[in-house]
């Protein structure tokens, strides 16, 4: 097999499976790991793919899909999660959006004693009741691969729980204080999120500081708390005396 037709078939699996391993694609194509990498490299110079921690998906599919995503800045994703779980009480009634970033505090909170968990993350659900966390999930349409859920029944459902503490990701926080989305079901999606959860707090890695976007969702003043692995300067910081700041490093 030449070099284009691994290539072709490599983007053919992709727009199959979403993302898969590099050890998935040797055992489908019955090519070299050496050769595939080599493939790899050439489609990623070309901007057809993205690569991440030994996994790949197509590049050119606007936002990335969710196990590339889960798989990007994963050290970084951890440690925002462990601090954000830190937040969260005894007792307490917690929202997890269906953010990469949030499905990592599923392993944070299986200590915690007596909490509610409401989430869309559909993976994440049955994860926290395998270990004996009241869950519940959202319902919904499943709006991303695997099983994220969204849409107007998704959130209406939110109106089913008294929301101690919501956590959420964001495509992008700008530098001066903006929470930014591409979507319009996105922008409603988090003002929901701000009425229904008594404290609101937005994960952000340092790789989403100052990105292009859309819609404005809301501001830092609106959010209690802003966990990131990254600092935003410190003019930003100052102008929400409100918003609590927690930095993982």
């Amino acid at each position: 097999m030449y070099q284009q037709e691994r290539m072709d078939q490599i983007i053919k699996i992709l727009k199959e499976n979403h993302y898969v391993t590099v050890d998935y694609l040797v055992e489908k194509i019955r090519y070299s790991p050496a050769s595939i990498r080599r493939d790899l490299t050439l489609l990623e110079k070309q901007g057809m793919v993205k690569r991440s921690y030994g996994g790949v998906a197509l590049g050119n599919a606007g936002l990335s899909p969710f196990r590339f995503r889960q798989h990007n800045m994963k050290t970084a994703k951890n440690a925002i999660a462990k601090k954000a779980a830190t937040l969260v009480k005894d007792n307490d009634v917690v929202f997890l959006d269906g953010s990469s970033t949030t499905q990592y505090m599923g392993h944070f909170l299986i200590d915690k004693k007596d909490i509610t968990v409401v989430t869309c993350n559909i993976i994440l659900a049955d994860f926290l009741s395998e270990h004996g966390i009241n869950t519940f999930c959202t319902g919904g349409k499943i709006v991303e691969y695997p099983g994220i859920l969204g849409g107007q029944f998704m959130l209406d459902s939110l109106d089913n729980y008294d929301i101690d503490i919501g956590f959420f990701s964001t495509l992008s926080v700008s530098l001066d204080g903006k929470l930014i989305t591409n979507s319009e079901a996105g922008l409603h999606a988090y003002r929901v999120f701000r009425e229904k959860a008594k404290k609101l707090v937005c994960l952000c890695g340092s790789d989403k500081f100052n990105l292009d976007g859309r819609f404005v969702s809301m501001t830092l003043e609106q959010v209690d708390y802003f966990v990131s692995d990254g600092n935003l300067p410190n003019d930003v910081k100052q102008k929400y005396p409100n918003t609590q700041f927690l930095c993982t490093k």
